[in-house]
């Protein structure tokens, strides 16, 4: 058992307690103890932290939590700022400094990671993860310093505040969840890194999913690789093998992950042979049983002969046996993620609507509070839906947006029961569609709602929301040209946040205006039209509305498609340019020099492709902000041309021959009408309805052109943003900024008190807690990428 007055505890002993040595260092002792083989390690307990605290300045820090007003963040911010101040400026006390160094002493020569271990982290109830500092790549003599900054992390903004609402008390960690070991851990030197899930996150079978990479995992959380993946079943069987090209890995070299370009004998090369995988499928299972849950596994493999050149991956892996290393073992997420376990039913019907694909962090927080504040919090409270004026409407959950459907029904009860169809009751799961068809319906409250509108928002009644629409849309267009006249590098760092509030205010009113014309006027008007044609023409095959709502004018995405086809068209009356266009196999590699020089012989061509990016650049084939617009990656618009001029399909000419057959439709439709009983009064109000049906099916069409030009300017502001992180050393790599939610983001621009902690934080180059998120984030994202989420 760990000696009372010890500070610095070997994993070794026997009988540690998470309240003595934190969850994250009685993780590794656990498997320690059980014949794993972890990288050596020791820890400084809990009670040497909690013995600095009280020796000299309990008191004051107690002193300023009592000034802090919890619902304010800055207020938060500046509490911690001035106790993080007051711990780093101590030194550590003489018994843990002597106790410290003769165990420093004792290390083998190399690099060591130094990381927070919370009592609170493997708590049933609480979580710190993600909360508290971890140092990487660092000396021995450095070892001290990195304690004291660990200890000054517990007092992290985010750590304070979770701790105050989870009720978990700051400094008296011997009555409960409170107090901070650190754990002091030797660095691996890895020539292969992965992860095993005990259990298929995908299909959830209880075949093991190993993947894996060369060199260190961060290449695997980056995204700069995708990993080798290998599906074992529990007899050791590869049951599905999927061998990637790893062009780069990352290797420890001088204390730094170095990026090397992997030579081209290994690029293709298995990362592990069959033995390995027998090894890590043996260590999952036991891991799995002492742990009594599914496991999500993290490895490392270090081949004993040194010199980079030698065994980095073009060691012979048949015939040398590597030491294998488990650096972290947790449950399964996907299976156990406790903060999804809620009694609320998550669909993605109306998701793909706005986040068709894999979702980061930053742009469901972009469109998110968006769609909430405005789209459901502001237009329930103005339209009376009280029950839904505040409830959560929006949930990201392995990298998909998901619907709160409670929400979604609510709202629904207030369409009469002949609206309900098929289309909308899609939304929600199928053994519910029937109960939600019959719900009674409150027509008192849809009429009230029409009047609160015409009230408190007329621009929401449906004879004046395209029209404003419109006029929104223009102005917000000259407002885009003045930003683009706009050199965002030379703007100082409170310039671009107020540039960037105030695009994004310009665009609060599309987001005001498409909770009526998309979510009640376009469904409203074409529910009528569609029952209409049914009641009194039985267009069961729905033919007669198939032809009323084809050929609309002004529809900015068919007029996009038109002008792509006559690009198409010119291509192909230029052999030699289309000639030349067909023997490039990869048209993407092409930078914009490039491009302008293979379009010269043309010039007509040229100018035509020139004016449609500048009409259409803003646009892209998704709507995720991570990826180039089509103004930033004019290879891709040159690549859909040059397929397109492979037929001679003219979509003008197709476009005009619909617009003749709504015409016609039209016609046959209201005289066929005027020909029954009241026809006459059936003719005009159809006629109306109709004109309101293609007009917000125009509206919603066109709203995405226009919210894609807001993205846009959004994204080259945020991708600004990013390269300032890249250059103090808070981020990796500018595209990092899209895996850092909003509010994160702005608090590194936003003029407050805490901007010199976060100077001071950059110089010490105190960022790895932001980094080591990002890099989870970045896992999932693209883990989940090319996955198909859930409906419901």
């Amino acid at each position: 058992m760990a000696d009372e007055g010890k500070w610095v505890i070997d994993l070794t002993e026997k009988d540690l307690s998470i309240e003595k040595i934190g969850g994250k260092a009685l993780n590794l002792a656990k498997m320690s103890s059980a014949g794993f083989n972890i990288p050596p390690a020791f820890v400084v307990s809990v009670d040497a932290y909690d013995s600095f605290i009280k020796k000299g300045f309990e008191d004051e820090i107690s002193a300023i939590l009592d000034f802090v007003d919890f619902t304010s963040e800055n207020s938060i911010s500046d509490g911690c700022s001035q106790i993080r101040n007051i711990i780093k400026q101590e030194k550590l006390p003489q018994d843990l400094c002597v106790e410290l160094n003769d165990k420093i002493e004792n290390l083998s020569d190399g690099y060591y990671a130094v990381r927070s271990s919370a009592v609170a982290e493997d708590l049933d109830d609480a979580s710190f993860a993600g909360q508290l500092d971890s140092f990487l790549n660092i000396k021995k003599e450095n070892i001290p310093e990195k304690v004291v900054d660990c200890w000054a992390s517990y007092w992290n903004d985010r750590a304070v505040k979770y701790r105050h609402d989870a009720s978990i008390r700051h400094l008296d960690s011997k009555m409960s969840a409170a107090g901070l070991a650190v754990v002091l851990q030797k660095m691996v030197d890895a020539d292969v890194s992965g992860v095993t899930f005990t259990t298929n996150p995908v299909d959830r079978s209880k075949n093991m999913v190993i993947e894996s990479a060369w060199g260190l995992g961060e290449a695997i959380a980056s995204g700069i690789v995708t990993p080798d993946i290998f599906v074992v079943d529990r007899e050791g069987n590869v049951v599905e093998k999927n061998i990637k090209p790893k062009k780069k890995g990352y290797f420890l070299e001088n204390g730094e992950n170095t990026l090397i370009t992997i030579n081209e004998e290994n690029m293709g090369k298995p990362t592990l042979n069959h033995e390995l995988l027998k090894k890590l499928l043996k260590m999952g299972v036991e891991l799995e049983e002492l742990f009594g849950v599914a496991q999500d596994i993290e490895w490392a493999l270090e081949y004993e002969t040194d010199g980079l050149n030698n065994r980095k991956p073009s060691q012979n892996h048949e015939t040398t046996s590597p030491t294998i290393y488990i650096l972290q073992s947790r449950p399964v997420t996907t299976l156990t993620d406790s903060s999804n376990q809620d009694d609320i039913l998550w669909t993605r019907a109306y998701g793909d609507e706005y986040w068709a694909d894999a979702t980061t962090p930053l742009f469901y927080d972009v469109m998110g509070k968006m769609l909430t504040d405005y789209v459901n919090h502001e237009g329930a409270r103005i339209m009376g839906y009280t029950e839904i004026t505040d409830t959560k409407l929006l949930k990201l959950h392995k990298s998909r947006v998901y619907f709160n459907t409670w929400v979604l029904e609510k709202a629904f009860s207030y369409y009469p029961k002949f609206a309900r169809s098929q289309e909308l009751l899609n939304y929600f799961p199928l053994e519910d569609q029937q109960r939600i068809s019959q719900y009674p319906s409150i027509l008192h409250k849809t009429l009230l709602s029409q009047i609160l509108i015409a009230i408190r928002d007329p621009d929401g009644m449906m004879h004046r929301t395209d029209k404003v629409y419109r006029k929104w849309a223009k102005g917000f267009m000259e407002k885009c040209s003045e930003f683009d006249n706009t050199d965002l590098t030379v703007l100082s760092d409170r310039e671009i946040l107020s540039l960037y509030h105030d695009i994004e205010n310009a665009g609060i009113k599309h987001y005001q205006l498409i909770r009526y014309g998309m979510v009640s006027h376009s469904i409203a008007t074409n529910l009528m039209i569609k029952n209409w044609l049914i009641k009194w023409l039985d267009d069961e095959d729905g033919s007669l509305y198939a032809g009323l709502i084809s050929g609309l004018d002004d529809n900015k995405t068919v007029t996009m498609n038109i002008r792509f086809s006559d690009l198409a068209k010119t291509l192909r009356e230029d052999d030699r340019l289309l000639d030349k266009i067909n023997s490039m196999d990869d048209l993407n590699s092409l930078n914009e020099v490039e491009i302008d020089t293979l379009l010269s012989s043309n010039s007509d061509f040229n100018k035509d492709f020139h004016q449609f990016i500048a009409d259409y650049g803003h646009r892209s084939n998704t709507r995720e902000i991570l990826y180039p617009r089509w103004k930033e990656n004019k290879s891709y618009v040159l690549g859909v041309v040059k397929l397109l001029s492979s037929s001679d399909l003219d979509l003008g000419e197709k476009e005009l021959e619909s617009r003749e057959n709504r015409f016609k439709t039209e016609k046959e439709v209201l005289g066929r009408i005027k020909k029954q009983n009241g026809g006459f009064f059936k003719a005009k109000l159809f006629k109306i309805v109709l004109n309101l049906a293609q007009t917000y099916l125009t509206f919603r069409e066109n709203q995405r052109f226009y919210l894609d030009h807001l993205l846009f300017r959004q994204r080259l502001m945020l991708l600004d943003m990013g390269r300032r992180l890249l250059e103090k050393g808070i981020i990796d790599e500018v595209n990092d900024v899209f895996f850092i939610y909003e509010r994160e983001l702005m608090s590194f621009f936003e003029t407050n008190p805490s901007l010199k902690e976060l100077d001071e934080k950059i110089a010490s180059n105190d960022t790895s807690e932001l980094k080591d998120e990002i890099s989870l984030r970045k896992t999932e994202f693209y883990r989940y990428e090319s996955s198909l989420p859930l409906n419901s």
